[in-house]
């Protein structure tokens, strides 16, 4: 008796269907050749984050500001203290980072680790504020740039504009996982 309750709990498992289906890929030339995505010029981010650097790893808090071409990113810790402040201007294509911590150089090398030059920063905060054309709540969508894999899932919408509610980025031993908690136009 026992096997035959085992074996109709198996058989009911195995015939239980996903209703996930696979992402669009798309190449950073498809979507950069996009007309419809939008271009953001002021808005406010905030989400939960999770960085591994093969195997550490940290949790925290992201609060990205963007107006008129500068950004202002606050890295928190998980209790909501300031770790670091990074400041993107693209307007001379400058990048600052401050932090109130001790460790400040080792929070810049771990910076350029993640992120490499300064044109890959520049083109990661494109690809994290604008999503692809491609995003709906039934479409998740891959993006590849040179080294980084780049996953969107989900969508958010607010005043008609959409905005991923997940976005994974991945380069070799890299993850940054960005959950968004909230986002507004301004």
């Amino acid at each position: 008796m026992k096997f035959i309750c085992i074996f109709i709990s198996f058989f009911l498992v195995s015939c239980a269907s996903v209703d996930k289906t696979q992402p669009k890929i798309i190449s950073y030339k498809d979507y950069s050749s996009q007309t419809n995505t939008a271009d953001f010029s002021n808005i406010f981010l905030s989400a939960k984050i999770t960085l591994f650097i093969e195997k550490k790893g940290f949790t925290g808090k992201l609060v990205w500001i963007l107006k008129d071409g500068k950004s202002t990113i606050s890295i928190l810790n998980p209790f909501n203290s300031v770790i670091s402040k990074v400041y993107l201007n693209k307007n001379d294509n400058s990048i600052k980072v401050s932090n109130s911590s001790k460790n400040k150089s080792e929070i810049e090398d771990t910076l350029k680790q993640i992120f490499g030059d300064k044109e890959t920063v520049f083109v990661l905060e494109r690809i994290i504020m604008n999503p692809p054309a491609q995003l709906t709540n039934k479409n998740d969508v891959t993006l590849s740039y040179k080294n980084w894999k780049v996953d969107y899932e989900g969508v958010k919408k607010k005043e008609n504009k959409i905005f991923p509610k997940y976005i994974e980025l991945n380069k070799n031993q890299i993850t940054l996982k960005i959950y968004i908690v909230d986002w507004k136009l301004g």
